[in-house]
């Protein structure tokens, strides 16, 4: 579940996210998020600041890139969140840390980095169940 601009959301990887990740950027998703990870690591080696972490993630991904990753992960479970929707929350979120402590309101690069490490536990999970 993620929180942004106070709406919680449920997300799941899929094959179908992939392709539709694919074909509206022409990137692939799971590059897309092990890069923001990877930009995250690199970032608390180096003992950065929140606001350098920040820098680093938008570098990774921009505002239309993140728009699709959230687009395409809540697509395909069955929600009708439009991507116009999606783009309102980003924007009023912004990139920089807000005042409120409530969580709803982290900046969208923060958002998408809590999407990368929770399909990395996804796919963990998966990983140890044996298909039949």
């Amino acid at each position: 579940m993620i929180k942004l601009a106070y709406q919680e959301y449920d997300y799941k990887m899929s094959l179908a996210a992939m392709r539709q990740f694919k074909e509206a950027t022409g990137k692939d998703l799971w590059h897309t998020l092990l890069s923001l990870i990877e930009a995250q690591a690199d970032e608390i080696e180096k003992k950065s600041s929140t606001l350098q972490l920040l820098a680093a993630l938008s570098g990774v991904v921009d505002f239309d890139t993140g728009a699709e990753i959230f687009h395409s992960l809540l697509t395909d479970r069955g929600g009708k969140v439009r991507k116009d929707d999606i783009e309102d929350a980003m924007f009023r979120v912004g990139w920089l840390p807000s005042k409120t402590e409530d969580g709803m309101t982290e900046p969208y690069p923060l958002v998408i980095l809590q999407i990368a490490v929770g399909v990395n536990a996804q796919m963990q999970k998966r990983v140890q169940k044996k298909k039949s």
